[in-house]
């Protein structure tokens, strides 16, 4: 098994990390895995996960690591010392366009794939290392462990009703915790807001629509919790940088892409 970057698309899954730790996988994170690493996963929704993999080979990953970062020579087998990143929606829209590249890959499309990958694992990379950087000044252990439990919990009631009208109390009676401290320890772990996560979740799970063709934009918005038409494209337009339609248009079927494994 190669070095492996995983991007969840739809669902959410939990990555057991050790006896103690774990991470929440949805489609606002990017997921780092080491050759040979072993991991346990467990689903806490119903429907599974999409993901899409990219797999990197093991010598050509570690030179192209030691530029940036010469301390990966000391244990070549670990690469990523970061088991997770925020995916943000630079890395989103990147990733369905090079899905989309590669449906139509010919021959001479090979260097721009390649190109594709390494471009999604830079920012992954950097987004990794702005976490880590961020972690370093935070409070001491215990208390930052109670508060990322809080945040994961959190984030799984979200991925599994992201469609559904939430307020604060509901969320917070959700992970037995006040809606306030929630509200402050959510924007401070993550940096969004709850509302803004979820509407990120939102917004992914548009993305995969989209792709596929959705013909009814406002049947869709509905569907996936928005109030109107006109606030789903004004929320797709201020993550994505374009219109649901604009987007859908340059979009078609994919039937062929890096890997679509459910992990």
């Amino acid at each position: 098994m190669d070095h492996t970057l995983v991007f969840p698309r739809s669902g959410v899954f939990i990555k057991k990390i050790t006896e103690k730790d774990q991470l929440v996988a949805d489609s606002t994170r990017v997921l780092f895995f080491n050759r040979h690493e072993t991991s346990r996963f467990s689903h806490p929704a119903d429907g599974g996960d999409k993901c899409t993999s990219i797999r990197f080979q093991g010598a050509p990953l570690v030179d192209f690591l030691h530029r940036m970062h010469p301390r990966v020579a000391d244990s070549p087998e670990r690469p990523f010392r970061s088991p997770t990143a925020v995916s943000t929606s630079s890395l989103a829209i990147k990733l369905h366009r090079l899905r989309r590249l590669i449906l139509f890959a010919q021959s001479g499309n090979a260097l721009a794939i390649e190109e594709g990958c390494a471009s999604l694992l830079m920012e992954a990379l950097a987004n990794a290392g702005e976490e880590q950087n961020t972690q370093l000044r935070q409070s001491r252990e215990s208390t930052r462990k109670a508060h990322r439990d809080l945040v994961d919990a959190t984030r799984i009631v979200l991925a599994r009703r992201f469609r559904d009208r939430l307020s604060l109390d509901e969320i917070a009676h959700a992970v037995f915790s006040s809606p306030f401290h929630l509200a402050r320890i959510f924007r401070r772990e993550t940096g969004l807001s709850l509302h803004r996560h979820q509407n990120r979740l939102r917004l992914r799970q548009a993305l995969e629509h989209l792709a596929d063709g959705k013909p009814d934009l406002t049947m869709l918005a509905l569907d996936l919790g928005f109030s109107s038409h006109a606030h789903f494209s004004h929320a797709f337009r201020r993550e994505f940088g374009l219109a649901p339609s604009q987007f859908r248009s340059s979009s078609k079927k994919l039937r062929c892409f890096v890997s679509t494994k459910p992990l």
